[in-house]
């Protein structure tokens, strides 16, 4: 099967012309994707507190108080190294304190 050069031509020009004016937009998407699963654990800390504070306190039989610091360490590590990465503000920290929540929480 021969495509004629002129359909080429234009998906080609079709592609420049997508490419020329989603550039700006690509770089933010691709931090909220890397970012996204760092995001929504995050909130859900955040929106599930109570939960989440009884879960580690059951499983690790750690007290409250132990369970209630190890939560707010990932809250405010995970949201907060994700606003880092995305306002591009000590991106290197921001993904030293994302490793470290990972570590932190030995999955």
């Amino acid at each position: 099967m021969n495509i004629p050069n002129e359909y080429i031509s234009k998906t080609e020009d079709f592609a420049d012309q997508v490419i020329r004016k989603g550039k700006h937009i690509l770089p933010p998407v691709a931090r909220l994707c890397l970012i996204a699963t760092f995001l929504e654990d995050g909130i859900r800390m955040w929106v599930q507190w109570s939960e989440q504070r009884e879960y580690m306190n059951m499983s690790w039989g750690c007290g409250y108080f132990l369970a209630t610091l190890f939560v707010l360490v990932n809250l405010v590590g995970q949201i907060g190294g994700c606003v880092m990465v995305l306002a591009r503000f000590r991106v290197t920290i921001a993904c030293g304190i994302l490793f470290f929540i990972v570590v932190l929480q030995g999955k």
